[in-house]
């Protein structure tokens, strides 16, 4: 009896550590590398989130960001609706290359729309003047850190 217990036990644990590790490795995207720099990021998935986007938000410090995650590659347009500060804006492909850079736009430009010249996946929006500070540029890499 004690050694079904036992066994029934492990089983359950082999189990749980099973589900324990398959989601610590595809666990949430926590931070983007630009170049030398990594950005801590809030990640905006779902269609509430991602019209939301940093409207009404706290000013960024400079190695914060949120990153936008949609479910395929297309023209993704942006605004600045409801916002209190700038923000460079940054179009990612599914090769996380960066396909298209908007620098510095201003609150002021609401209801302008952003759109990129070229398709993407993921859309990453920092401070404004960091795209030009770490001398980001169309064609360069991206990393994501997941956690």
């Amino acid at each position: 009896m004690v050694s079904k217990k036992i066994n029934i036990f492990f089983v359950v644990l082999l189990i749980f550590l099973g589900f324990f590790l398959f989601f610590r490795q595809t666990g949430e995207i926590k931070e983007v590398i630009v170049g030398e720099k990594t950005f801590f990021v809030e990640v905006s998935r779902t269609k509430t989130e991602l019209e939301r986007g940093l409207s009404l938000h706290v000013p960024l410090s400079d190695n914060q960001g949120m990153l936008f995650v949609f479910q395929k590659e297309d023209l993704y347009g942006f605004w600045m609706k409801d916002m209190s500060f700038s923000l460079d804006i940054i179009w990612i492909d599914s090769n996380l290359k960066i396909v298209y850079i908007e620098k510095s736009i201003l609150p002021e430009t609401y209801p302008k729309v952003f759109l990129p010249k070229t398709k993407s996946l993921y859309v990453l929006e920092i401070p404004a003047g960091q795209t030009n500070l770490l001398k980001i540029n169309v064609g360069d890499k991206v990393k994501f850190v997941k956690k």
